[in-house]
C-alpha cells in the first residue's frame, strides 16, 4: 500500500490536501476501518474499484466520487489492484463550491455527477490530465481560484465556529460557541449542518475523538494521559466513545491497528 499526501497552504482555504492511494497485488485483499475526519472527500479511481460499507449500505466506488460526512467509522475493502487520487476539502468548501445542502450526502459515497454535475465536469477535465504529486496540488489550487464560490456572513459564521472548535480541540459546548458567534442557536445549527453536514455538537465530538487518535498515533503521550486531556471522565467513558466511533472496542482495534489510519492521521 502506498499513501502520499500533499498539504495545501492556499489562502482560499478550500483544499485541505491532495492524496494518492495505491494497492498492489501483494497487499490484497485489503480491509480496514476508516475514521472520518469531518471533511468531504472527492476521489478519482484511475484503476480498479473499491468497496465502502457504511452500516448496512455498500457502495462500489469508481470514477469520480464524493464521500459525505460520516459520524462513525466505515469499512474499506480492496480486492484488486487500485490507483486512487483525490482531494480532501475543508469542511465548508463543498458548500461554497456548489451552494448545495451537503447534509443530503451524509453517510454516502456516490458519483460526484449525482451531487453536482458542474463540479464533476470541472474535476473530470482536471483528472484527465493525470497530474501527480505536488504538481497536481498546485494545478488544483489554480483551478479552484477560477471557480465561483459562495462567501457571505453565514459562511463566515460557520467558518468562525469551526475555527473555535478546532482551536479548542473539540472540547467546547454549543453555549460556548454562541458566546462568540452572533446568531441564535437554531440559526447556527441550521447553517452549520447545511454547509458542513453535521451539527456543531456532533462535529466537535468527532473532532475531539480524531484529535485524540492523532496524538496517540504520534506517540506524544500515554493513552491514559490523552483520555484525561480530552475531557473523558474515565476509561469507561472513553471506551464507550471509542465503540461509538470505531464500531469496535479499543482492545479489538489496538490488537490489529490499521496502517492506513496511522498514515492519514499524520
Amino acid at each position: 500500500m502506498t499513501y502520499n499526501t500533499y498539504k495545501s497552504e492556499d489562502s482560499l482555504n478550500l483544499i485541505d490536501e491532495f492524496f494518492e492511494l495505491k494497492f498492489s497485488k501483494s497487499t490484497l485483499p485489503f480491509e480496514s476501518r476508516l475514521l472520518p475526519l469531518g471533511k468531504h472527500l472527492i476521489s478519482y479511481t484511475h484503476k480498479g474499484t473499491h468497496e465502502v460499507s457504511v452500516d448496512d449500505e455498500i457502495y462500489n466506488v469508481k470514477d469520480i466520487s464524493i464521500s459525505g460526512q460520516t459520524k462513525k467509522s466505515y469499512l474499506l475493502n480492496i480486492n484488486e489492484e487500485t490507483e486512487c487520487y483525490g482531494i480532501r476539502l475543508h469542511p465548508t468548501a463543498l458548500y461554497k463550491l456548489t451552494q448545495l445542502d451537503v447534509s443530503i450526502i451524509n453517510d454516502k459515497h456516490i458519483p460526484l455527477s449525482e451531487f453536482s454535475k458542474p463540479l464533476y465536469n470541472t474535476l473530470n477535465t482536471f483528472f484527465a490530465k493525470k497530474l501527480k504529486h505536488k504538481e497536481a496540488l498546485i494545478a488544483l489550487e489554480l483551478l479552484f481560484k477560477e471557480l465561483p464560490v459562495t462567501i457571505d456572513r453565514h459562511t463566515d459564521n460557520v467558518d468562525n465556529a469551526l475555527a473555535i472548535i478546532m482551536d479548542k480541540k473539540g472540547k467546547i459546548s454549543i453555549n460556548d460557541l454562541l458566546e462568540k458567534i452572533p446568531v441564535s442557536q437554531k440559526t447556527l445549527e441550521t447553517k452549520f449542518k447545511l454547509m458542513v453536514g453535521l451539527t456543531p455538537k456532533k462535529y466537535a465530538r468527532l473532532y475531539r475523538f480524531s484529535m485524540l487518535m492523532k496524538k496517540y498515533n504520534e506517540k506524544e503521550l500515554k493513552f491514559r494521559d490523552l483520555v484525561e486531556m480530552y475531557n473523558f471522565h474515565d476509561g469507561s467513558h472513553f471506551s464507550k466513545e471509542f465503540k461509538y466511533f470505531m464500531n469496535q472496542s479499543p482492545k479489538a482495534y489496538f490488537k490489529n491497528e490499521s496502517e492506513l489510519i496511522k498514515k492519514y492521521l499524520k
